[in-house]
C-alpha cells in the first residue's frame, strides 16, 4: 500500500515536472523586433483654410464678409438698384477699408465696397467717413458726384 502511495505521488510529480524539464528549448530566444513606425515628415501634412474661418478674426468681421457676398450674389448686376430704390444708412470701417451701408426700399439692409456695382451703369468710387463718391457713364466719358449721410435734424 505504501508502495502503491510513492508511486503515485512519483507519477505526480513526473507529470508535473516533466513538461518543465524536457522542453525542446532550454534557452529563450529572442523576439523578431518589430520595426520601428515610420517617422513623419513636415511635407506630410497639409492643412486648407477653404471654408473655415480665421480663429484670429473676428467673428463680426467674418459675418460681414458673408453678408457682402450673399447680397452680391442675391441681386446681379444686369438687375441692379437705382439710386432711387437706395438710401446712405452709414459706413462701416473694417481695418484700412470703408464698406457703405444701404438700404433698400424694403428695408433690407445692403453693403457696398469700392468699385462694387449699383446697376450696369452706376458704381461706387470711393467711399469717405461721411460720403460716397459713384460714378457713371454719359457719353463715353465718366462723371461722379457725391452722396451724404441723411442726417436728422437735431434741436427742432
Amino acid at each position: 500500500m505504501i508502495y502503491t502511495r510513492c508511486l503515485l505521488l512519483f507519477a505526480l510529480i513526473f507529470l508535473i515536472i516533466s513538461p518543465l524539464a524536457f522542453s525542446a528549448d532550454s534557452k529563450p530566444q529572442p523576439k523578431p523586433q518589430q520595426e520601428a513606425p515610420p517617422k513623419f515628415n513636415i511635407g506630410d501634412f497639409t492643412y486648407s483654410a477653404t471654408n473655415r474661418r480665421d480663429p484670429f478674426e473676428s467673428l463680426f468681421y467674418t459675418k460681414l464678409q458673408k453678408s457682402i457676398r450673399t447680397n452680391k450674389s442675391s441681386k446681379s448686376i444686369k438687375e441692379g438698384y437705382e439710386l432711387e430704390e437706395l438710401r446712405l444708412v452709414g459706413i462701416l470701417r473694417a481695418g484700412n477699408t470703408r464698406i457703405a451701408m444701404m438700404e433698400d426700399m424694403q428695408g433690407r439692409g445692403i453693403l457696398f465696397r469700392n468699385g462694387d456695382y449699383l446697376n450696369k451703369n452706376l458704381w461706387i468710387v470711393d467711399i469717405l467717413d461721411s460720403n460716397i463718391v459713384l460714378g457713371y457713364k454719359l457719353k463715353g466719358e465718366v462723371r461722379t458726384f457725391t452722396l451724404d449721410i441723411p442726417r436728422t435734424k437735431e434741436g427742432m
